[in-house]
């Protein structure tokens, strides 16, 4: 029997990784006229970060905390810019098993909390060079 397909409801964010999140920030305001942001300290994924609304979807900005953080070499090896693509799902955990059945390799085998919900990240060579994350949004 084939492997069921993980449905995406839709682009949650795009992930762009900065050296200085108030200089993103205040960049795309003045630029591309955003609203402004709460910037929030993830000390477990070793960034500040925050999520900007453009249009119909949403910005993260992802400063890292130190130069070992993932997003730190991330920056280190290539530079600020586009770091990851996030997908909006329901059922995150379920959504990873079926994943794992597709053959793709996980960075997270369980969900963790985000700034956008519950996440957990795809690494890049199981979909074709990119960093993906799912998100499954939850109400607060």
């Amino acid at each position: 029997m084939a492997t069921e397909p993980c449905t995406v409801k839709y682009v949650d964010h795009v992930g762009i990784a900065v050296n200085d999140i108030e200089a993103a920030l205040e960049f795309f305001g003045r630029v591309f006229d955003t609203p402004p942001a709460n910037v929030e300290e993830l000390e477990d994924q070793g960034v500040r970060g925050t999520l900007i609304q453009v249009g119909e979807t949403r910005l993260e900005l992802l400063e890292p905390l130190s130069p070992e953080s993932a997003v730190g070499r991330f920056i280190e090896r290539r530079g600020q810019g586009l770091h990851h693509l996030a997908l909006n799902v329901s059922d995150i955990d379920g959504k990873l098993k079926t994943l794992e059945e597709h053959g793709l390799r996980l960075v997270d085998r369980e969900s963790r909390e985000g700034l956008s919900g519950n996440i957990a990240f795809i690494y890049p060579a199981s979909v074709f060079g990119v960093l993906t994350e799912l998100v499954e949004s939850v109400r607060k």
